[in-house]
């Protein structure tokens, strides 16, 4: 061997360790980014290590982690409150700008006042977003002597808790607050999951929170199911999974409005939001599969909400109708292949005379008969199926402002392609065209829908993508060519 190759081993010997190189400033960053107490154990990594988590702009803690490694068989200790106190030193020992934090905490824990009395430190040390999640007690009762108590139990909160964070999110819980005005309160986001409170405090949450802008309830329950706020500083509302037997919201400032599956009756869902921009209207699949039909009103399809937000299915006298006046973007879970939302979808162009966005997810399992839709005469068209869209005259919006269409589960059905074709001739503006196909789409629908792309277009600046279905895409890639020879 020559004396001059080095050896292997030599070379081992000499790598540098370039990631303690790096910045404090960089390796703080990353320790910020660790789920859990990660970050909180990179003390043990070297002298140096040992504070860097003490300057992590967030701090993320999982209770149920915690006692997982502090439970020992055979010994029964108060781990509760062991992950209590250790918590609470952890956030005394930091002394960076936290400027996050996040909570998984067993039912205990609220019960006890842990809950309260973390909050209050954050609110201490200026933290400006919190999430706090309450966690089933099952594997505490499994693993301790204790016993299993309630934990539904109402949580009592003081009201800065609602006005001194600027994001705060709460999980599993019931609790109720008693609004009081705070000038300087700065809360701008409230999102609230699987959330039980009283509709008065509700309301006065809400009204008493000055700078909200952004609110989202997902399967919470108000007492008497009713849902009623009024609100100036909101834009954004995203409302979704709920029962009520009335929702009302008053928000002249609202430009977004995100509805997902809500069971209500036509008449009591009323939105004062003369300033929307954009409107979602979804239904989650999984959530139709659950029997909502024991509750006296029916789950809402995007149809229905069409009709509420345009006028038609409201309340008597409700100013409803003018919603859609402003609508730049309308997002739909809609089958275009259906007679009643080929109608609904044809007055939401004709109200929607700014619309420049129209998105709609053509795939919904939906399959429910109402009498509302033979009593208002949308069960019937006034001409055949093949013929609804060409005897339509272009709508404002079509032929001067939509910009955009896309449709996802796509079948390529009579009405569908009527639809696309009346987009293609009678769009004077539209730039893009987008058609994400169903994976098990026939070779004869999908040629049929080619053929659209040698009709003549108004618009010189439109052009038209075809994609194949989502499956295939997954296995085999994007190209809708090799695609549609696939199909049979």
């Amino acid at each position: 061997m020559s004396e001059g190759k080095p050896k292997k081993g030599r070379v081992m010997e000499e790598e540098v360790d370039l990631f303690n190189y790096l910045p404090d400033v960089l390796l703080i960053s990353i320790i910020s980014l660790l789920p859990g107490m990660e970050g909180v154990r990179t003390s043990v990594l070297s002298k140096r290590w040992e504070s860097l988590w003490k300057y992590s702009s967030h701090l993320g803690f999982s209770q149920l982690q915690m006692l997982k490694s502090m439970v020992k068989e055979d010994e029964v200790l108060d781990i509760v409150g062991e992950a209590s106190i250790l918590i609470k030193s952890i956030m005394e020992n930091h002394i960076g700008v936290l400027k996050s934090c996040s909570f998984q905490h067993l039912g205990v824990s609220s019960r006890n006042g842990d809950v309260v009395g973390w909050l209050k430190k954050l609110l201490e040390k200026g933290v400006l977003e919190v999430s706090m999640e309450c966690e089933s007690d099952d594997y505490l009762h499994k693993v301790t002597n204790m016993t299993s108590r309630d934990v539904s139990s109402t949580l009592t909160l003081p009201f800065h808790v609602f006005s001194s964070f600027k994001i705060l999110e709460l999980k599993n819980y019931n609790f109720k607050t008693i609004p009081t005005p705070n000038p300087q309160q700065i809360l701008k986001t409230l999102i609230l999951n699987k959330v039980s409170i009283v509709s008065n405090c509700f309301q006065r949450i809400i009204s008493h929170c000055l700078l909200l802008e952004n609110l989202t309830l997902e399967k919470c329950t108000f007492t008497r199911d009713r849902i009623k706020f009024v609100s100036p500083s909101l834009r954004y509302i995203k409302i979704c999974h709920l029962k009520a037997s009335m929702i009302l919201v008053s928000a002249i400032n609202a430009e977004v409005i995100e509805i997902n599956s809500i069971v209500c009756g036509y008449e009591d869902m009323v939105f004062k939001t003369p300033k929307l921009h954009v409107l979602c209207a979804y239904n989650d699949v999984k959530s139709l599969e659950q029997n909502f039909s024991a509750y006296e009103n029916r789950l809402l399809t995007s149809r229905d909400i069409i009709g509420i937000c345009g006028g038609i299915l409201c309340r008597r006298g409700s100013s409803m109708g003018t919603i859609l006046k402003n609508l730049v973007t309308l997002s739909l879970d809609l089958d275009l292949d259906d007679k009643r939302n080929t109608v609904a979808i044809s007055f939401a162009l004709k109200s929607c005379i700014q619309l420049k966005n129209l998105q709609i997810n053509n795939q919904v399992n939906w399959d429910c008969s109402d009498g509302i839709d033979d009593q208002n005469g949308i069960d019937c068209l006034p001409y055949s199926g093949g013929l609804f869209w060409p005897k339509r005259e272009p709508c404002e919006c079509v032929s001067q402002n939509l910009k955009s269409f896309c449709i996802k589960g796509y079948k390529g059905g009579e009405f569908e392609v009527e639809f696309v074709k009346y987009l293609i001739l009678n769009g004077g503006v539209i730039e893009n065209i987008t058609i994400w196909f169903l994976d098990d789409c026939s070779w004869v629908k999908a040629v049929a829908t080619i053929c659209l792309l040698s009709y003549p277009r108004i618009s010189s600046k439109l052009s038209i993508h075809l994609k194949p279905g989502q499956k295939y895409i997954r296995e085999h890639g994007g190209s809708f060519e090799k695609w549609v020879r696939t199909l049979k």
